[in-house]
């Protein structure tokens, strides 16, 4: 099956001072030249115009609070090339570098301590529920960010609340780069570039042809906890192939069911939630995996989506995971005597319809 990702746009909301800079951005990859103190820039990227800047070169836009970002809980971290930390950054001035509606950059600006010396690496957590307690210079490693205890969530979301993203609810993000020496001068402003960052939840969407009304929509298990982070991302930002779950077992804990969320029209219902194990080691369906439920007017039977290749008629039995910042979208046909379902799974390559 080819594979289709298109990233959401990260439209971040804040409240930001205006400045002007008149320092000159000082060209990457020189030679180190220590300073105590110097003064750095380096910028989120989220594309082009309100768009996907799109790790797979696609576009895709997005909509506001679902890629909201809160820029007081945003935490720059600094390792060394072997990931191990060095310090933690704190922008004094943030601004939007475009201005349209979702702006697709961000520009953070500040006074940087004892810059590293040769090749580093720049760790962006964004919305995570708990703040970064315990780091080590020179001890606490990227992995152990990863794994730490304040970096596993308890999802909010239930059967009669649905999770909503918003600006007390904001979808946790993470972003690493690794850039390599730089040259520090007191008198220069040195760029440290752009993160891009991937989102913890997944989303997925049914949409309803027309002449079909959907009537309710239920994701049936799901896990009651995640991870902000995914395990083994320390290089560079590149969407997950992978589940990575919270806890030392790193295996499901699954709720019962959550609803949908449906749009005004009820041609479309949404949810957003943290990654699923459903395969097994060879790909088969576990004993435990989710599901979708849904009804729709006109008849009195329930219908079951399940997250696998709809390409071919019969069902092989092998499931698909639900992997963070990816949308699974479904669009729904029904008629007297046919219930159809289209999948388009969103990950690297082209997009491809499926039709059942």
């Amino acid at each position: 099956m080819k594979k289709a990702l298109h990233i959401l746009t990260l439209a971040v909301f804040c409240c930001v001072t205006l400045l002007s800079c008149e320092k000159l951005v000082f060209e990457e990859g020189a030679v180190i030249c220590g300073d105590d103190s110097v003064q750095v820039s380096l910028r989120i990227s989220t594309g082009d115009e309100g768009e996907t800047r799109a790790l797979t070169g696609t576009d895709e836009p997005g909509t506001g609070y679902e890629n909201y970002l809160d820029i007081s809980g945003l935490r720059i971290l600094l390792f060394d090339d072997n990931n191990r930390f060095l310090q933690q950054f704190t922008p004094d001035e943030v601004r939007p570098v475009d201005k349209s509606e979702y702006p697709s950059k961000w520009e953070l600006r500040g006074t940087l301590g004892n810059p590293p010396s040769g090749r580093f690496k720049i760790v962006a957590l964004a919305n995570w529920p708990y703040a970064p307690t315990g780091l080590k210079a020179g001890k606490t490693t990227i992995e152990d960010v990863c794994k730490a205890e304040w970096a596993m969530g308890t999802y909010t979301g239930t059967d009669t609340d649905p999770f909503t993203p918003s600006a007390a609810t904001p979808i946790p993000m993470y972003g690493v780069r690794t850039q390599e020496a730089l040259y520090f001068r007191s008198d220069v402003e040195t760029y440290l570039g752009e993160i891009d960052l991937l989102r913890a939840f997944a989303k997925i969407t049914l949409c309803a042809e027309s002449g079909t009304e959907i009537t309710s929509v239920t994701l049936k298990k799901y896990n009651r906890t995640y991870a902000c982070a995914p395990i083994g991302m320390y290089t560079n930002t590149s969407q997950s192939n992978a589940v990575h779950l919270s806890g030392e077992a790193g295996d499901n804990n699954p709720g019962t069911s959550l609803s949908f969320s449906q749009s005004k029209d009820r041609t479309a219902w949404t949810i957003y939630v943290p990654e699923y194990l459903n395969a097994g080691p060879s790909g088969t369906a576990r004993g435990d995996c989710s599901f979708i439920e849904l009804t729709v007017k006109g008849s009195g039977d329930t219908y079951r989506i399940d997250f696998r290749d709809y390409s071919t008629a019969a069902d092989d039995g092998n499931r698909f995971d639900i992997i963070r910042n990816y949308e699974y979208r479904y669009t729904v046909k029904a008629t007297p005597l046919l219930f159809s379902v289209t999948v388009e799974k969103w990950q690297f390559g082209g997009k491809v319809i499926i039709d059942l």
